[in-house]
């Protein structure tokens, strides 16, 4: 081994400690404010993802930036859709988003220790794909999160890139987007598959970007248009990656 690996390494070790500990302490409170203190739950469940987040990132030495927040709209219902690289886009976006925000994510999440019990119950959503009815009544949940103004997050490749290109859209984002007529937007994350890339556990300190696109309006879309709507995402995306302005595409 190198030893600029086993100094990583050293660090990776040091990280998994910072986020076991956080998870146990940020998933507790969460619960216990949750039955004890219901009054001030809402709150605190609030910010309790971007600092459990916050500790992961302080941890692997990352700094996490974003670039024209201004695009997010403040307590307006929207689905934001990103690329995947790597589990550290979760931290990055939970930890610069300046919105109200909930992670759609899968059912599997909810069996992890602390973090399973506490990712429900401060708003975020797990969809069980193998079960139909259940992903209905969590899709249920989705339209609620939209007419209270959060941000539902979603990662429409599906899973994490193993070579960091960007792969072909899946449609639930953007199937979602325009049953609920909210608008979608476009988000580039850059600088995490450096980080920790898929399928290793090595982590080094680095930079994370988010670069915000302009939103893409649904007003008027039908179901019809649910591959036009992907195939616009996914341009702006693309474009957002590779540190190009942003353009409107045109309808196809």
């Amino acid at each position: 081994m190198s030893t600029p690996r086993r100094l990583r390494a050293l660090r990776s070790i040091w990280t998994y400690l910072v986020a076991g500990l956080s998870t146990a302490y940020v998933g507790g409170s969460v619960i216990l404010y949750r039955y004890v203190w219901p009054s001030r739950f809402r709150r605190y469940a609030d910010r309790s993802t971007a600092d459990w987040s916050s500790m992961v990132l302080r941890g692997a030495g990352v700094k996490s930036v974003i670039e024209d927040a201004k695009h997010l709209g403040r307590d307006r219902g929207q689905v934001l859709v990103s690329n995947h690289q790597s589990w550290f886009d979760v931290f990055a976006l939970a930890a610069a988003l300046p919105v109200r925000f909930s992670f759609v994510g899968k059912k599997e999440l909810s069996k992890v220790p602390f973090l399973g019990q506490a990712w429900e119950k401060v708003g975020h959503i797990a969809i069980d794909r193998s079960d139909h009815k259940a992903a209905i009544e969590s899709l249920q949940r989705v339209n609620e999160q939209f007419r209270a103004g959060r941000t539902i997050i979603m990662f429409p490749e599906g899973t994490r890139s193993p070579t960091g290109e960007l792969a072909r859209f899946k449609k639930g984002a953007f199937v979602m987007a325009i049953k609920s007529q909210v608008p979608v937007v476009p988000v580039a994350v850059t600088g995490t598959r450096a980080i920790m890339e898929k399928g290793d556990w090595i982590i080094a300190p680095g930079t994370a970007t988010i670069r915000v696109g302009e939103p893409i309006s649904t007003e008027g879309f039908t179901l019809a248009d649910r591959n036009r709507l992907s195939r616009e995402a996914h341009a702006a995306v693309a474009r957002l990656l590779n540190g190009k302005p942003e353009a409107s595409c045109p309808p196809s």
